[in-house]
């Protein structure tokens, strides 16, 4: 039963599941929570993503970018404390691009399913508006999964504005691992 748990998750995600109470312990194409950005991407790989976004008062900031080990996510996307010279990563993301949002949508389902019958804890869905566009008019829909410290497990898919896709931020689905600390500044600077 657990070889069976383990290759469904590789074959959805390209990640390895480790039963444990703490997201470090999970992985999205080999990067954990917990690890340095820096044994991933070089200092110039970080400079150059295609996007970097400071949150508010500069206290996390993620990195959007392609990462050459990748198998199944064509973009990974990860969040650090720039104040930190370890660029200790706090949220990890894999990004698959969609043209069709209910491509998308399609997807999550089926990957849902999957760890609908993988985790045995607390989950919810919901959706709304997604923060980094003040217009309202890029939306997403979530379905979380708690672990037992409140770090959390995320399947994402973000529908963006035509305004928001003119900039080159297009549909995408992604898996999010968080730490409960990164959640609790979202919760506080961005609802």
């Amino acid at each position: 039963m657990i070889m069976k748990i383990l290759l469904i998750f590789f074959f959805l995600f390209n990640s390895q599941l480790l039963f444990a109470e703490d997201i470090s312990d999970f992985q999205i194409e080999g990067i954990s929570i917990g690890d340095s950005a820096y044994d991933y991407f070089s200092n110039n790989e970080l400079k150059n993503a295609y996007e970097i976004y400071n949150y508010k008062n500069n206290e996390f900031r993620y990195y959007f970018l392609p990462y050459k080990h990748s198998k199944t996510y064509e973009y990974m996307q990860i969040t650090v404390k720039p104040s930190d010279q370890n660029f200790i990563i706090y949220g990890l993301q894999g990004h698959i691009i969609f043209n069709d949002i209910k491509e998308c949508q399609k997807k999550m389902e089926s990957i849902i399913n999957e760890l609908d019958n993988l985790f045995d804890t607390e989950s919810y869905e919901d959706k709304g508006s997604h923060y980094i566009d003040p217009s309202g008019d890029s939306t997403y829909s979530r379905k979380s999964y708690f672990l037992n410290n409140n770090d959390r497990v995320d399947v994402v898919c973000f529908d963006m504005s035509k305004a928001f896709e003119e900039e080159g931020k297009s549909d995408r689905l992604a898996v999010t691992l968080d730490k409960r600390e990164f959640i609790n500044f979202i919760d506080k600077n961005y609802k």
